[in-house]
C-alpha cells in the first residue's frame, strides 16, 4: 500500500525525465522564457528545465519562483532557495562538498537583487545564509 504513492509520483514525474536528456538542445533562453511567461504550468515546465543546470542557475530560478503569484510554485521556489542556502552554509564535515558559486560580477549583483526581493518570503534566516554565502564566495571576472 505505500508503495503505491512511489509509484503515482514516479508516473507523474515520468515526462519531466523524459526531456531532461534534451534541454541541451532546447534554445538556452527557452526555460527561462517559460518561467516568465503568465502561465502557471509554463512556469512549471520552464522551473524544471533549469534543475540540474548547476547551482547557480538553481538559485536564480529558485528565487525567482520564490516570489511568485501562484503560492504552491513560490512553495517549491522557497523550498529549493533554503536547500541551496543550507548546504552552502553547511559543517565542512559532511560528505558532499559545499557547492560553490562561479558567477561573473553581474550576475552576482543580480542573485543579491533576486534575494532582497525574495527576502521576505525567504525568511531572516535563508536571507542571511545566502548573504554570507555570497560574502565568501568571489565573482568570476
Amino acid at each position: 500500500m505505500r508503495y503505491q504513492g512511489i509509484h503515482a509520483i514516479w508516473r507523474r514525474a515520468a515526462p519531466y525525465r523524459a526531456l531532461r536528456p534534451l534541454v541541451g538542445a532546447l534554445p538556452s533562453g527557452l526555460p527561462w522564457e517559460l518561467l516568465a511567461d503568465g502561465r502557471v504550468e509554463l512556469r512549471r515546465a520552464g522551473y524544471r528545465l533549469l534543475r540540474g543546470q548547476g547551482v547557480e542557475v538553481e538559485l536564480r530560478a529558485a528565487l525567482i519562483l520564490a516570489v511568485d503569484a501562484d503560492l504552491r510554485l513560490a512553495t517549491r521556489g522557497k523550498a529549493d532557495a533554503t536547500r541551496i542556502a543550507r548546504d552552502a552554509t553547511r559543517a565542512t564535515w559532511r560528505y558532499a562538498p559545499r557547492p560553490e558559486l562561479h558567477v561573473t560580477a553581474a550576475e552576482h549583483a543580480e542573485l543579491v537583487a533576486l534575494t532582497a526581493q525574495a527576502a521576505a518570503a525567504l525568511g531572516d534566516e535563508t536571507s542571511q545564509q545566502i548573504a554570507a554565502w555570497f560574502a565568501s564566495s568571489r565573482s568570476d571576472e
